[in-house]
């Protein structure tokens, strides 16, 4: 009998965990626009993008499609709420290579909204 209610117990455990990896959270869904965006990667810019904001997605990709570009340090929190937005604050720094030279953008400067759209975390707007 203990060893039943250990194994629904277990079940059940696996089975909310689960549930909230499907979810994903705000700051995973940062973090990975933020790949996307070093990366230049239009597609998945859009994709990780909210309705209101995949028009800014493509701009993004193009800003960094004739560079070299990394993340550096990156790490991102999921704040506030503001509205139906979660804040999301990053640390850390894009490192992106102009001409030669090597130039750095800080990731605390810019404040995140993430939106649950879909069922799913997305970029969905920043603020300075």
């Amino acid at each position: 009998m203990r060893r039943l209610a250990l194994l629904i117990l277990v079940a059940v455990l696996a089975a909310l965990l689960a549930a909230c990896a499907d979810e994903g959270s705000p700051s995973r869904a940062i973090e990975a626009y933020l790949k996307a965006k070093v990366a230049s990667d239009a597609d998945e810019l859009v994709k990780l993008s909210c309705a209101a904001w995949e028009a800014n997605a493509a701009q993004d990709a193009l800003s960094f499609k004739s560079v070299k570009a990394e993340l550096q340090d990156m790490r991102c929190q999921a704040g506030d709420k503001d509205g139906d937005a979660t804040l999301v604050t990053c640390q850390g720094r894009i490192a992106a290579e102009y001409d030669g030279e090597i130039r750095t953008q800080d990731l605390s400067a810019v404040t995140y909204r993430a939106v649950k759209e879909g069922g799913e975390w997305k970029m969905c707007g920043q603020q300075e």
